[in-house]
């Protein structure tokens, strides 16, 4: 695994991403082109990072590293919107910002500390998945540490989305379900528990199947931390079918490399 291919790798993980972004948000809030920049930086330094500093990332499969782009991109993004990123929120039904049920933490070291805890709890699952005995069968771990990650985000969605919209048994368990999707799938080009990429590869296979059967294929879907479901950038509603190509690439790609694990 060469640096440019990691990198070209990291660019594709960031156009799948930033077309998503682009496709749900553009008719609420127009498009952005920098943050649409900023999914392609970060999954691209996150890739070439990978290989250049942690030799292990140099042994995995492209499609390994491609979903691990993928996630290190989406825990970077949450991790600057809801603890670092200070803007307005008044426009917004569900806060962008972290928030407890009296309201949004605006105070910086306390948003920090909390962003903290967030990085370390998905340490803390990584750690827990490496108990798994190593002589089980690598469908089994896989299956384990997409089920762990998968309960974890599953129970931090449910504390962030459910003092404002209430808690759904059946949206709780979809986080649960696919991450363990996601490890089954992963499981076939890695079974190493005792590194990272079974449970970040885990998470970008069910970020990207949520992302896909619960929000890209549903026509009236609109993301809930706007308050309402049309956008006042209407024109967007018919510009935005630009971003289904790219993002249908990327698809594409996901399936060839996850038929291709020598690669």
């Amino acid at each position: 695994m060469t640096v440019t291919v990691a990198a070209a790798l990291g660019l594709a993980a960031g156009l799948h991403g930033a077309t998503y972004g682009a496709y749900k948000d553009s008719p609420h809030e127009s498009f952005l082109v920098g943050r649409f920049v900023r999914e392609l930086v970060i999954a691209l330094v996150a890739a070439a990072g990978l290989v250049v500093f942690f030799p292990a990332a140099r042994e995995q499969s492209a499609f390994i590293l491609f979903l691990t782009a993928f996630a290190l991109t989406r825990i970077v993004t949450e991790f600057w919107k809801l603890f670092i990123r200070v803007e307005p929120q008044d426009g917004f039904r569900i806060p962008t910002q972290m928030h407890r049920v009296s309201g949004v933490v605006t105070t910086p070291w306390i948003r920090l500390a909390l962003g903290i805890g967030f990085l370390a709890s998905i340490q803390g699952i990584w750690a827990l998945c490496t108990m798994i005995p190593d002589e089980w069968p690598a469908p089994l771990k896989g299956l384990l540490a997409g089920l762990a990650i998968g309960t974890g985000e599953a129970i931090a969605g449910a504390y962030k989305d459910g003092s404002i919209e209430g808690f759904y048994w059946f949206k709780f368990f979809k986080s649960p379900t696919f991450g363990a999707i996601g490890g089954l799938v992963a499981s076939g080009h890695t079974d190493n528990v005792h590194q990272p990429f079974l449970v970040l590869a885990s998470i970008g296979t069910m970020r990207m199947l949520l992302e896909l059967l619960f929000k890209m294929v549903r026509r009236d879907y609109a993301p809930g931390k706007f308050p309402s479901m049309v956008g006042r950038y209407t024109e967007w509603i018919e510009r935005r079918r630009h971003f289904l190509t790219p993002y249908a690439i990327t698809w594409l790609l996901y399936l060839i490399l996850a038929s291709h694990p020598e690669w």
